[in-house]
Order: C-alpha cells, then structure tokens, then sequence
C-alpha cells in the first residue's frame, strides 16, 4: 500500500460537531474541548463560526471563545467566516489579540442549488466575494486561507453534479489566492472508487499535497474508507469530530425554532463527520504518525457524551472498554 509516514488530522468537533447540536453548550464546555484536544496531541483544531447568530445561535460566545483559547505556538485555530462581514470580524478580533491561524472562507459548493440555500448567492458572486476575503485575511496576518469545494460528488438538494465543475473550482479557488481547498463531500456519497480518481486528477493539477484537505460526512458508512482511498493517492489532512458528531446547522437550539439552514437534508441521525477515535485509531495502528494519545482521546470521547447528554457514534472506543482495546 503507497502510504504516507505522517498524516495532519484536523479536529472539528467545535465546529462542524457542534452546530448540528440542539442544545447550547456553554463557553466553560468549549474551552474544556479545546484543552482535552490539545492534551490529546491535536495540533489543528476548528473552533467555531463567525456567522451571525441569528443562523448559528450555537457560537453567539464565539468572541470570547477565541479571546480565551489557550495561546499555544504550535497549535493552529481555525474559524469558519463565509461572508464581508464575518471576514470583518475575524480581522477585528486578530487586532484585540485573537489566535486566529486559518481561515475557511469561500464556502463555494458546485450545485448551485445548495450554494443558494446556505449562501444565499450565485457561483459567480461567492468568487468575487472569496476574491476580496483572501486579500483582507492576508494583509490581516491570517497564514492560510481556506476555500472549500463542496457537492464535489453529489448534492443533496440538486442530485449529481458534474465532477469537471470540482476541477474548474478548485483552479479558480488557487488561481484567485487561496493557500489551501478542503474537498468536501457532504452528502457522503463517494465511494473510494470515486475519491481514488478524483484526487488523482485533483494532485495531477496541483501536486503540493500541503494546499489539500479532505472532509466527508459519514452519512452512508463509507467515509473511513473514503479517507483510507485519498491517503492512498498522497492526500495528508483530514477532518475528523469526536463520536462522529456533526452535520447541518441545527434549526432549534434549546428548544428554540431558529434560522438555521432550514429543514433537515436527512431523516438519518448519522450526519457527522468520520469519528475522530475511530479514524486515529485505524491509521495508528497503521503505523501512521498523527502525534495523538489514543487513550487521552478515548476519555475525551466519553466525556463528550455526558456534556452532549446522548451516546455517540464511537465503534472503537466503546470497544475499549468492553475488551481492553
């Protein structure tokens, strides 16, 4: 197998997890996250949302959040900021003295359908606006500025979708300045059949595996195997959440109708990402270096469960305790 020594996993347990979460969590909570995770040995992590809360209630504390965030060195924050006004924010929050290592902005899927539901904008106007956001972070001091990719296999509004639109995308997303593209697959409908031959033609295009990474949502089951098939081709980031957690922007939080993204794409409850303990597990046992303590990780994952007040979607660290894994 053509594998990769040492892999980047990203976790976005604060983000992504948590937006699709009902309940508000407090900011004490958050910050126990960010610091278990960084016990743990995570060196990236994604903390949060800039959008405005009447979307995202779940980060109405995201100011003080990231003002309150361990200042570590060598640990890199990311925030989601889609839009002028959340890309202002960011930048205002750097001058108070915010860590703010990454940015993903240009949140440019390639149906249509679903960029005018969450985004509320055309193909054409999300590039210009991405175009201006890249210039502002940069002259901000923001390291990396991220685009992602999405409905890169299929849309959950509109159905298939051109995978050529995924090519040219990506082009115009490192053409216009972005340092890096996440390719999503939100629906979580590639197999590794699909992913194999898009990031081969993807790194054909643009080789510097370090401007690439990948997040699946595990809809259907086949995301661990979907990330096992891009390493394979040289892809070395990953986003991952604890116990799989994540998905759509909630629509009641406390019980509380609220803007969100609006209905749900999915009946199913299974709309996170691939599990951090799982994935961690798979490619340490693999012997490939990710610099994360499983057992710090496994703890975490059970704490998780009692701050959100349900069981998770863990495989393997349930195993743990039943068997001694």
């Amino acid at each position: 197998m053509n594998l990769p020594k040492k892999i980047d996993v990203i976790d976005v347990t604060m983000r992504d997890g948590l937006q699709h979460e009902e309940i508000f969590i407090p900011l004490a909570s958050k910050l126990y996250m960010a610091k278990k995770l960084i016990k743990a040995g995570f060196k990236r992590i994604e903390v949060g949302s800039l959008s405005h809360v009447a979307y995202v209630p779940q980060f109405k504390d995201i100011d003080e959040l990231l003002m309150e965030l361990p200042k570590e060195e060598d640990v890199e924050y990311t925030v989601l900021a889609l839009n002028k006004k959340a890309v202002e924010r960011a930048v205002d929050l750097i001058a108070k003295g915010a860590k703010i290592d990454r940015v993903l902005t240009g949140q440019i899927a390639t149906s249509e359908a679903y960029a005018k539901k969450n985004m509320r904008k055309t193909h054409d106007e999300l590039f210009a606006e991405a175009e201006e956001s890249v210039k502002v972070l940069h002259n901000a001091g923001v390291k990396k500025v991220v685009a992602n990719i999405g409905t890169i296999f299929g849309c959950p509004i509109q159905g298939a979708v051109p995978i050529e639109r995924a090519y040219e995308f990506v082009d115009r997303c490192f053409d216009i300045g972005f340092d890096e593209v996440e390719h999503s697959d939100p629906d979580g409908k590639a197999n590794p059949k699909m992913i194999s031959e898009y990031f081969d033609e993807i790194l054909a295009r643009h080789p510097d595996v370090e401007k690439h990474s990948f997040h699946i949502h595990d809809i259907r089951g086949m995301g661990i195997a979907g990330y096992l098939a891009a390493m394979q081709t040289g892809i070395k980031v990953f986003d991952v959440s604890v116990g799989g957690i994540g998905g759509q922007v909630a629509n009641i939080v406390d019980r509380v109708p609220v803007k969100g993204s609006g209905e749900y794409y999915f009946d199913s409850r299974r709309t996170g990402l691939v599990c951090t303990e799982d994935f961690v597990s798979m490619v340490n046992d693999m012997g490939i270096e990710t610099g994360i303590d499983i057992e710090i990780l496994f703890s975490f994952g059970r704490e998780m469960e009692k701050i959100l007040g349900r069981e998770l979607s863990s495989l393997t660290s349930s195993l743990k305790s039943m068997s001694g894994y």
